[in-house]
């Protein structure tokens, strides 16, 4: 017997949807791509971006450093700080998430016998950096998720006067929780925590402020909510911070003397450009800047608005269904993604459902038990969320 829900009213977004959805290729080829939270589709505007600075370095070579790349990481810096709420000078970019939280890691003065606070719903790229800390005597304690992420209740009950910093992701990958971010910062401060966001499921997709919500160093990957290239990434770190760090990497970019190359001295560029190493992706922050510019154009706001929505939806409408949906149902605590559990081969139906155009992701939890995940974006519109569903109920897996 079905659960019945009650759907939310159906909207349309504060921005012309239709009109957005002309930038990217997936629509044109009638597809409902619902897996932003593995691999976003580049929209026009970044490709275009990308291609230009590729001819420019095939036209100009290394003239792009001084006339092309020295402005746009000027630029793409303060477009990062716009979007998170920090300064130019904390900004710093790098290839992926995982470089970046490494590089926090291990710069950190934590000292041996301090731990680690993280959930156990964590994607890798924001566990294996702190538990490679066991090298130093530097424990990590893995809490117990409730509710599909990171608690107050789990914090209390793991934190210890050695803990030293608390790290989570502001929407889990897997269960789609969107942490209370403002509540995780107002806790850190009033236990001397380091706050460390892995922002790759949010950044672009829900506001982030890093000011008012005490975050103390963020960190993503360009491919999934900011719709930017795969490899190009940027992590921000509050000043106060940086000053008490030790970068653990040096390089010939990273130091305060950067264009002297033969003078040897390892005293550290101002600001989040001492964990910068060497060149550049100009490409790929090219590819980061378009990605930006239109996600601050849409209004990050407006876009979280509309992917809860569509979420909503699809909360209500596979609940319905008869799935157990294991994404929180409130929409104070959920973004662009929603999980539910999946009784049969997650693999063939992800096959069937490629068939019928549409695009969606399997996944397992620790216990091997199947799901399957909608992860929509800005452009989504109503019926693509709504067809996963129908096209369950008409047999797809068959």
């Amino acid at each position: 017997m079905r659960q019945t829900v009650a759907s939310p009213p159906l909207t349309k977004p504060a921005y012309d949807l239709a009109s957005l959805r002309d930038q990217f290729e997936v629509t044109r080829q009638g597809l409902a791509y619902l897996n932003h939270a593995g691999m976003s589709p580049l929209p026009t505007p970044v490709r275009q971006a990308m291609v230009e600075a590729i001819d420019r370095m095939a036209r100009e070579g290394s003239r792009v450093y001084t006339e092309y790349l020295t402005p746009l990481l000027e630029d793409l810096s303060q477009l990062v700080a716009r979007l998170v709420n920090a300064q130019a000078e904390e900004v710093a970019f790098v290839q992926n998430t995982s470089t970046g939280i490494n590089l926090i890691a291990q710069s950190l003065p934590l000292r041996q016998g301090d731990n680690v606070l993280l959930c156990d719903v964590e994607f890798p790229s924001n566990v294996y950096p702190w538990l490679n800390l066991a090298q130093r005597g530097i424990e990590t304690k893995i809490i117990p998720s409730r509710d599909g992420g990171l608690t107050l209740e789990g914090l209390e009950a793991a934190r210890d006067t050695r803990s030293r910093v608390v790290a989570v992701s502001a929407v889990q990958f897997f269960t789609g929780r969107r942490e209370d971010l403002m509540e995780l910062g107002q806790y850190c401060a009033g236990h001397d925590l380091w706050l460390i966001v892995d922002a790759i499921q949010a950044a672009g997709i829900v506001p982030i402020d890093m000011q008012e919500m005490g975050i103390h160093a963020l960190v993503t990957g360009g491919q999934k909510a900011l719709m930017a290239p795969a490899g190009q990434g940027f992590m921000v770190i509050r000043s106060d911070l940086i000053e008490q760090m030790q970068p653990i990497f040096a390089g010939a970019t990273s130091v305060a003397n950067y264009e002297h190359w033969l003078h040897y001295d390892l005293s550290p560029r101002p600001g989040a450009a001492r964990f910068q190493l060497g060149t550049a992706n100009i490409a790929g922050l090219a590819g980061l800047r378009a990605a930006i510019e239109l996600l601050l154009e849409i209004g990050v706001e407006y876009i979280a608005e509309w992917v809860t929505h569509l979420s909503d939806l699809a909360i209500a409408d596979l609940t319905e269904r008869g799935y157990r949906v294991i994404t929180p149902a409130d929409p104070g605590h959920h973004a662009n993604i929603v999980t539910f559990a999946w009784e049969g081969d997650p693999e063939a139906i992800v096959k069937a459902l490629e068939r019928r155009n549409i695009i969606l992701r399997p996944h397992q939890d620790a216990a091997g038990n199947h799901y399957l995940r909608i992860s929509s974006h800005c452009y989504n519109t109503e019926e693509e969320v709504l067809c996963v569903g129908e096209a369950l109920e008409e047999g797809s897996h068959e």
